[in-house]
């Protein structure tokens, strides 16, 4: 959270979150590798590993197929195709774990992101909500 400008945290978590709670930590770090994924990204910094991004999808239980992720990538590394890299990691693991559907709920301020997803054909959807809806198919071949 260090390292997330306050407009970062409000476009990854849609609040003004400045910490974590146990249940969120518990909820982010509790995969299993098949309904709860996650990819990081991190640097060797004078000898010392520092995460720099993550990126996890949820399966959605009530809808077949279908998983909800979401990326967050430090303010320093954003725009570095770091997030890129990422999605293509989900796409992978969602593949080989039957997802056939990853959706975001991004906030409708996060170009960065909405960019990102655009670069993996996503159908953007708006609705009457606080959030921007995008649909990336994992079928198609990003490599």
């Amino acid at each position: 959270m260090a390292g997330l400008s306050s407009q970062s945290r409000w476009q990854r978590f849609a609040a003004p979150v400045n910490k974590l709670s146990e249940k969120q930590l518990d909820y982010l770090s509790n995969i299993d590798g098949k309904n709860h994924v996650a990819w990081c990204a991190s640097l060797l910094q004078e000898g010392k590993e520092k995460g720099i991004a993550i990126a996890r999808y949820v399966i959605l239980h009530d809808e077949v197929g279908v998983a909800e992720f979401a990326i967050t990538v430090l303010d320093d590394y954003q725009g570095q195709g770091i997030g890129y890299e990422l999605i293509k990691k989900l796409i992978g693991s969602a593949k080989a774990n039957d997802v056939n559907m990853l959706i975001g709920h991004i906030a409708p301020g996060n170009k960065r992101m909405l960019n990102l997803c655009k670069r993996f054909d996503a159908s953007i959807q708006t609705e009457k909500s606080s959030s921007v809806i995008a649909l990336i198919s994992v079928k198609n071949d990003y490599s």
